[in-house]
């Protein structure tokens, strides 16, 4: 038995005691890899399986017991414990012992007084078994969670062909959603660990699905109240792992509706561009992203201004001014200041022949008698921006040199950080030209672009899959097989091997 590392349980029930002391004498004779448990009669041993608490890899029992003998305890166990394995050992020599043996399905049966050599050759088999029936159902198991998992991020992403709503798959009726999102890859990093800290943290049961490095979803399968499991989720990233995180959170009606959830939780969080210090968004929070902010930003303006979106522009504006309409926080002065450093910004991008005198606008700013006028003042100069024809040129060209960036550099470390540099606008508000140009997250396109890559080079190349995924720009090796089987429904390996032949 040597190199077994693994420790598995036996349960020795037999009225002597001498019998017993013999058994356990030769399991630590030979180092057997087994922790010994030991009862003096089938009803005792009954007792013990039928404990919660209690796992038996293997049963050797006597027959003839008083209370309840060890064929009848062999069938009860077979009802409770269908993987136990079972080896029945006796004194008396009879065939239709055996013959019963058979039919209950014990494993195997040895006469007493037990040979040593043919316990050990008994008990070596029967202890191979049980190491192969672990990996088989380790297997199924594995197999299990990669099928949910694809289907789950099938329901998610709004599938065509899903059974999200179908009892025949989803067994388990989800009650709520919560997405967590971090501003790095914190999950393609520490994602397994984090997942496993929350299910010690948090009580209640609950499915995990990661959608790209910054991103995760927990499928809550009982009711429960998700704004302390969204403190716990928050408290946890940032104790165990120094990390930031958001979370969006809703109950969920059905199984069918997760498409729809995730959709509005997608956007909840897009709130966290105008409220920095806020890192949970309720599902009654506020729908319109400067109430109550506490703040005049101009910064998304300016982005807006940038990249000549000027659609965004006139919407960000009337949100700014609807905003200030009902926020009483502010001095007047304030409010009047902030109107003027936003003209600057929106006089700089009007062509030369149009743009006023800076001064007299200022001086009509801090004149002004009431918002609606500083209101009128500064749509009047946004729309000659809209009068451009910059208008659909540069609308049209913002996701595409995004795409073509990604496109150009998804082989090397891709982050918000890096493409936003790059484009000199914020990590925010990058997210949100691209999402509404596309209707996709920019990190699950990243993510799901690199696995279509990966994808090609496994059928048209014979590389090796921890070198695909370096080339796809994944650091991790395991963290890409476990993108890939979410994304495709099965591991690189098989599906090389599945689309070759």
């Amino acid at each position: 038995m040597e190199g077994v590392l693994a420790m598995y349980q036996i349960l020795v029930v037999d009225d002597s005691v001498l019998d017993v002391d013999c058994i356990t004498f030769l399991i630590n004779k030979y180092e057997l890899p087994l922790e010994v448990a030991t009862a003096v009669n089938g009803q005792e041993a009954l007792g013990l399986f039928q404990n919660p608490e209690n796992h038996f890899d293997i049963l050797f029992t006597d027959i003839r017991m008083p209370f309840l003998d060890g064929l009848g305890l062999s069938k009860e166990v077979r009802k409770l414990s269908p993987n136990t394995r079972i080896v029945i050992f006796s004194g008396f020599n009879d065939f239709e012992y055996a013959k019963t043996a058979i039919t209950i399905g014990v494993e195997d049966y040895l006469m007493k007084p037990v040979i040593p050599d043919e316990f050990v050759s008994v008990m070596t088999r029967v202890i191979n078994g049980v190491e192969e029936t672990n990996r088989q159902i380790q297997t199924r198991r594995s197999e299990t969670r990669l099928l949910k998992n694809h289907m789950l991020w099938l329901a998610v992403n709004g599938k065509n062909g899903t059974p999200a709503d179908s009892s025949s798959f989803f067994k388990d009726r989800y009650t709520g959603l919560m997405l967590i999102e971090c501003s790095n890859e914190f999950f393609s990093l520490e994602g397994i660990s984090f997942q496993e800290k929350l299910e010690g943290i948090l009580t209640v049961p609950f499915d995990y699905l990661n959608l790209d490095p910054a991103r995760s979803i927990l499928f809550f399968k009982e009711e429960a109240f998700l704004f302390p499991c969204a403190q716990a989720v928050c408290l946890c990233a940032e104790k165990e792992f120094n990390q930031k995180c958001c979370v969006a959170f809703q109950d969920l009606p059905d199984n069918s509706s997760i498409s729809q959830i995730y959709t509005q939780l997608e956007k909840r969080l897009e709130n966290h561009f105008f409220f920095p210090e806020q890192n949970i968004f309720l599902p009654d929070g506020p729908d319109h992203p400067y109430a109550a902010s506490g703040h005049i930003s101009i910064d998304i303006v300016s982005d807006d201004l940038r990249l000549k979106d000027y659609d965004s522009l006139m919407h960000h504006l009337e949100d700014l001014f609807e905003s200030l309409k009902h926020e009483k926080t502010h001095s007047l002065i304030f409010v009047k200041y902030c109107f003027t450093e936003l003209m600057k910004e929106i006089i700089h991008y009007l062509p030369d022949d149009q743009k006023p005198d800076l001064n007299k606008v200022a001086e009509k700013i801090y004149s002004s008698a009431n918002i609606v006028e500083l209101m009128d003042m500064t749509c009047s100069q946004a729309k000659k921006l809209l009068s451009q024809t910059q208008k659909n040129q540069g609308s049209c060209l913002k996701s595409d040199k995004i795409r073509q960036y990604i496109y150009q550099n998804y082989t090397q470390p891709l982050s918000l950080n890096d493409i936003s540099s790059h484009f000199y606008i914020s990590p925010n508000y990058l997210c949100s030209v691209f999402k509404k140009e596309t209707g996709c997250n920019l990190m699950k396109f990243i993510n799901e672009y690199r696995l279509e890559q990966a994808a090609k080079l496994l059928l048209e190349t014979e590389m090796k899959v921890n070198k695909i995924a370096e080339t796809v720009g994944f650091s991790n090796p395991s963290y890409f097989s476990q993108r890939f089987r979410d994304y495709y429904g099965e591991s690189p390996e098989n599906y090389r091997q599945k689309e070759t032949y």
